[in-house]
């Protein structure tokens, strides 16, 4: 079977080419999986040599049980396997002793018609089951459900920089600090509503450069007093002005009631003001 011309990139990737045509085997021999298709960067036709292999198999809900039971077996006869990672009963991870890596998610042939045929290279489709997908996503804008859990939840990790100054718990700030610069990251990503934004590692071709430039100039992080005040703050300089515009654009309600307690908080316990 040769490796569908849309997944094909330069340099160094004949490994994982010959890792994807011994996976398409092993699929196509179990009877119990009706088709299989590319999905991730590959998929899009957007890959580089670091893209890991992503693929999505149909396989009826009643015979998934048994599928997950035999996966180690199947796993290993494409490559020697050194981690397995199962999430519930959709997805598993894997990575092999060349450490390539590659992903199986399962989808029941009659919940297709709920998934896009954004980003979908089919691999084997037998049963014409392609048919079955919707037609390309499409987002108008930020989502409000996202933008109001980012915010509440950056707001809710600002008011614990009190608890762990207080305590001289700076490495426990420390990591506080890299939360809200993901949350910031996941908030900018939000910005950009794309259908399909691709998996974390595919940042500088998502986010328009001065949104890059802004991350880059964050501060350092140190488990220090100042360095931990300095990066919270420096997030939520960029965080509020960005999470305010996206709820006004989205429809998402403003928890103005808990950001004027957190800058009453933090002042109180503090002195520190607020961003705007």
């Amino acid at each position: 079977m040769d490796v569908p011309e849309a997944a094909a990139t330069t340099g160094a990737r004949t490994d994982r080419d010959a890792l994807l045509r011994r996976l398409t085997a092993a699929l196509r021999a179990d009877e119990r999986i009706r088709a299989a298709w590319l999905t991730g960067s590959l998929g899009r036709g957007a890959g580089d040599r670091y893209s890991d292999v992503d693929v999505l198999v149909a396989v009826a809900g009643a015979d998934r049980p048994a599928l997950l039971d035999d996966w180690s077996r199947l796993a290993g006869s494409v490559a020697p396997i050194v981690h397995t990672q199962r999430l519930g009963s959709t997805v598993v991870n894997h990575i092999t002793a060349g450490w390539l890596r590659f992903d199986v998610s399962f989808v029941d042939p009659d919940e297709l018609s709920e998934r896009s045929a954004d980003g979908l290279l089919a691999l084997f489709d037998p049963d014409g089951l392609a048919a079955r997908l919707a037609g390309p996503a499409s987002r108008t804008g930020p989502a409000a459900s996202a933008v109001d859990r980012l915010t509440r939840e950056f707001l809710r990790i600002l008011g614990l920089l009190p608890v762990v100054l207080g305590r001289d718990e700076y490495v426990v700030g420390a990591s506080g600090a890299g939360l809200a610069r993901t949350l910031l990251i996941q908030l900018m990503v939000e910005e950009v509503a794309a259908p399909d934004p691709g998996g974390a590692l595919h940042l500088r071709s998502l986010l328009a450069p001065e949104r890059m430039a802004q991350l880059a100039a964050l501060p350092p992080i140190a488990a220090t007093r100042e360095s931990v005040l300095a990066a919270h703050l420096a997030c939520a300089g960029l965080f509020l002005p960005l999470a305010r515009a996206l709820a006004e654009r989205s429809g998402a309600s403003w928890p103005a009631e808990m950001v004027a307690a957190l800058r009453e908080h933090l002042d109180r316990e503090l002195g520190v003001a607020l961003p705007d």
